[in-house]
C-alpha cells in the first residue's frame, strides 16, 4: 500500500502518559507527542503509554491529523445509515455525511479515506507495540496482558475493515511492504481469529482498568466473527458479484455456528455479565457505571476536554433541539417509519429509541442525580420532528466538556448481543426451542410488567425464526452500528431497502433516492481512491 496511510504511520506511534490509578477513564491522560520507534519502548511506562495509543484510535477526535474516522463520529453513521432503520434527512448535503444515508458513497467520499486511514493507524500502533514488548523490562504477567490487549485491538480493527471493505492488506509487524496487495477474506479472518484467540488466552476475566478489554471481550468478538462468517456463507453473500477476494466459499458454516454456540454458552455461564434492569441507562451520558455491567466492550469516553477521546452524538444520535440549554442535536440522520412500527406499543424500547424533538415545554427528569431533558414522545411517524432518541446528553449546564461532545461510552458489544448470537447459533445447530427462549430473555427487560412478555412474544412471532431474530436485533440494537452488517450477512440488504415505502413516514422521502442508488455491490464500501491511485491494490466491484 504505497500511500499516505503507511508513509504517515510507518515510523510514528502514539505516546501518552500512563495513568496507573483505578480511574474509570483510561484515556484521561494527555498525549505528549509522536516519536520514532527507536527512542521508545524502554520501560514499562513506555509500553503502557503505547497501549493507550492503541486504544485511542477507537475514538480520538483526531488521529495523526485525520479527523473522526472512528467511533468518535463517523463509524456510527457508516454502520447505521442507509438501511431500513436510518436515512439522511432531506436537504442535508454535507459530503462527509449525507452519502451514507442515501447509498451514494463513492471512493472519493472523504469519510471513507478518513476511516480507512484511522483503522490502519490503530493496527500499526498495535504492531509496533507487539514488536517491542518482548524486550521491554516489566513484569511478565502485565506483559502478557498488554500482548493480549494489543492482539485484541488489532483483531478488532481488522474485523471492522473486513466487514466494511472485504479483503485488505494484512500486516503483523511494523515493517510494511509498500506494494502489498489485498489479502482474500480467508487470510484476513485467519488473522482476526488468531488475534482474538491470543487475547482470550492472555487476558483476565476483568481488567484492572475499567473499560479495557478482558477475556470475555475477546470471546464475545470471536462469537461475532463466527456468526458473521457462518451467516454470510449460509446466505450466499456476494456470490453474485463473482469477486474471489471477498468470497466466503471457504467458510464451514456448520463448524463456525457450533463454535459460536459453545463460546456464547460459556460467556452466559461464566462471564458475570448480565442485562441491566434499565435499558435507558445503557445510553445516557452519565450512566457509564451501569453500562459496564452489561457491555463486554465499549469505546470509552474521557471526561477531560484536553484528551479529545470522546464521542460526538450531537449530529444525529440525540433528539433534535436546543443544544445550548437542553442537550439537543442536529438530526442529520432520521429514522424510517418502518422502524417505529417494528415495535409493539408495549415495548419500552420504542419510546426510548424514537421520539419527537425537544420543545419549550419539555420536562426534565433526574437520573442518578443528574438532570436530563425529556423529548416529546413520538406517537407516529408523519411529523417533521420524528427523530432518533436513543442517546441522551445530560443538562448542558452541568457538562465539564464542550456541550456538543459526549462523556458517555459507546457500547460495541453488549450482553444482549451475546444472548441473541447464542439464539442464532442454537437455532442453526438444531435447537429452535432454546433459541426462542433467548429472545424471550431479551424481551423481558422491554416491558414494564414481566407478565407482558408473552404479549411481545406473540406479537413478534414469525414462523421463520431468522426473520424474527433479525427484527429483534433491530429493536434491541437500533442505531448501535449493527444494522448494516446484520442485513448484509443475512442476505437481506437489497430486499430491506427495496421494501421501504416512500410514503411510510416523514423521512421516507429519502427512500426513492436510496432505491435509485442501490446496487448489489454496495454490500461493500469502496476502497479509497487514493489507495487505488498510489498502490497496486484492487478496487471493489462496481466502484
Amino acid at each position: 500500500m504505497k500511500n499516505r496511510i503507511l508513509k504517515n504511520i510507518v515510523v510514528l506511534t502514539f505516546i501518552g502518559i500512563y495513568c496507573s490509578s483505578c480511574s474509570s477513564d483510561f484515556l484521561d491522560t494527555k498525549p505528549l507527542s509522536f516519536t520514532t520507534v527507536e527512542n521508545f519502548y524502554q520501560t514499562a511506562d513506555d509500553a503502557e503509554s503505547a497501549l493507550i495509543g492503541c486504544y485511542s484510535a477507537l475514538n480520538a477526535q483526531s488521529v495523526q491529523g485525520v479527523w473522526r474516522g472512528n467511533f468518535n463520529s463517523s463509524m456510527t453513521f457508516m454502520l447505521s445509515a442507509g438501511t431500513d432503520e436510518l436515512v439522511t434527512r432531506d436537504g442535508l448535503t454535507a459530503i462527509g455525511y449525507a452519502p451514507f444515508g442515501n447509498l451514494a458513497v463513492t471512493s472519493q467520499t472523504p469519510t471513507i479515506e478518513e476511516h480507512f486511514f484511522t483503522m490502519f493507524v490503530g493496527i500499526n500502533r498495535c504492531n509496533y507495540l507487539l514488536d517491542a514488548i518482548e524486550d521491554t523490562e516489566m513484569g511478565e504477567q502485565r506483559k502478557a496482558e498488554i500482548i493480549g490487549e494489543a492482539h485484541f485491538l488489532r483483531g478488532l480493527y481488522y474485523m471492522y475493515l473486513a466487514q466494511m471493505y472485504g479483503g485488505v492488506p494484512v500486516y503483523t509487524t511494523g515493517e510494511h511492504d509498500e506494494n502489498a496487495l489485498r489479502e482474500p477474506l480467508d487470510v484476513v479472518y485467519a488473522q482476526i481469529i488468531s488475534d482474538f484467540e491470543t487475547a482470550y488466552s492472555n487476558l483476565p476475566n476483568r481488567a484492572d482498568i475499567q473499560g479495557r478489554a478482558n477475556r470475555w471481550s475477546a470471546a464475545g468478538f470471536l462469537a461475532k466473527v463466527y456468526t458473521y462468517l457462518a451467516s454470510c456463507k449460509t446466505n450466499g453473500v456476494g456470490t453474485d458479484l463473482g469477486f474471489d477476494l471477498n468470497s466466503f466459499d471457504w467458510v464451514d458454516a456448520d463448524d463456525f455456528y457450533t463454535r459460536a454456540r459453545d463460546i456464547t454458552n460459556g460467556i452466559i455461564a461464566q462471564s458475570g455479565y448480565e442485562l441491566i434492569d434499565n435499558y435507558d441507562y445503557l445510553f445516557r451520558e452519565t450512566t457509564n457505571q451501569f453500562q459496564m455491567e452489561e457491555s463486554l466492550f465499549s469505546s470509552v469516553s474521557s471526561s477531560s476536554s484536553i484528551i479529545g477521546n470522546y464521542h460526538v452524538w450531537v449530529q444525529w444520535m440525540v433528539p433534535p433541539g436546543n443544544t445550548t440549554t437542553m442537550g439537543g442535536g442536529y438530526g442529520w440522520f432520521r429514522p424510517t417509519g418502518e422502524m417505529f412500527y417494528r415495535y409493539n406499543a408495549l415495548d419500552i424500547r420504542r419510546a426510548h429509541n424514537l421520539s419527537n424533538s425537544f420543545s419549550s415545554s419539555s420536562a426534565t427528569e433526574t437520573i442518578e442525580g443528574e438532570t436530563y431533558y425529556v423529548p416529546d414522545p413520538a406517537d407516529g411517524v408523519t411529523a417533521g420532528f420524528y427523530s432518533v432518541a436513543k442517546y441522551r446528553y445530560v443538562d448542558s449546564s452541568s457538562k465539564p466538556i464542550d456541550i456538543s461532545q459526549s462523556m458517555g461510552n459507546y457500547p460495541l458489544l453488549r450482553y444482549a448481543d451475546i444472548l441473541l448470537l447464542n439464539a442464532e447459533a442454537l437455532y442453526m445447530t438444531g435447537d429452535e426451542a432454546g433459541a426462542r427462549e433467548r429472545l424471550t430473555e431479551v424481551r423481558t427487560r422491554s416491558v414494564s410488567d414481566v407478565s407482558q412478555v408473552d404479549i411481545l412474544d406473540d406479537a413478534y412471532y414469525k414462523a421463520d425464526f431468522l426473520e424474527e431474530l433479525l427484527d429483534e436485533r433491530s429493536r434491541e440494537f437500533a442505531f448501535e452500528s449493527q444494522r448494516r452488517i446484520d442485513l448484509i450477512r443475512f442476505g437481506k440488504f437489497y430486499d430491506a431497502i427495496m421494501g421501504l415505502d416512500e410514503n411510510g413516514g416523514r423521512w421516507n422521502v429519502a427512500v426513492p433516492i436510496m432505491q435509485a442508488n442501490l446496487e448489489p455491490y454496495k454490500i461493500w464500501f469502496p476502497i479509497p481512491l487514493t489507495e487505488i491511485e498510489l498502490s497496486p491494490i484492487e478496487q471493489n466491484p462496481g466502484y
